[in-house]
């Protein structure tokens, strides 16, 4: 009882790279593999974190998971089909999941660049800590000091 199912369908086979000092096989053969488009369900006890890179965008890949600027006035700029987020940039959709990367926008504001978008990885790891429970208020400082806390967009 409990825990969360992960569902995802098997893609092509790809080549890895020989593995490096540091890097150690993934321990899987090409016997462990489903046939292309079948399910695999994997089970954990742990919340399951999505992390898909830039490949896709979370258009494609999670878009159920997130509510997207239509028409409306507010998707005019920059916003206009962008994924819409709390000030946390967590999903308006669904709590709990939150966005990170080039696609986060709010208003006329884009953090399409890696030096915008990481300074606000902060936002959301005080958003997580917070909401366990956590005291946050040394690291967020300790993060504003470095320029890597971007709460006040007045001065983007």
């Amino acid at each position: 009882g409990g825990g969360f199912d992960v569902v995802a369908s098997w893609k092509a086979a790809e080549s890895m790279p020989p593995p490096g000092p540091l890097r150690k096989p993934l321990g899987a053969d090409a016997t462990d593999r489903g046939a292309e488009g079948s399910e695999v369900v994997v089970h954990t006890a742990q919340p399951p974190l999505l992390c898909t890179g830039f490949e896709g965008s979370v258009a494609s890949m999670a878009r159920n998971l997130f509510a997207f600027a239509d028409a409306a006035e507010e998707a005019k700029g920059c916003l206009a089909g962008a994924p819409l987020l709390t000030e946390d940039d967590e999903s308006t959709k669904v709590a709990g999941v939150f966005l990170v990367g080039p696609a986060v926008r709010h208003g006329e504001h884009s953090f399409c660049f890696v030096y915008k978008f990481r300074q606000r990885f902060g936002i959301v790891a005080n958003a997580i800590c917070r909401g366990l429970g956590r005291d946050t208020k040394s690291a967020v400082e300790a993060c504003r000091k470095m320029d890597m806390f971007l709460d006040d967009l007045s001065c983007c």
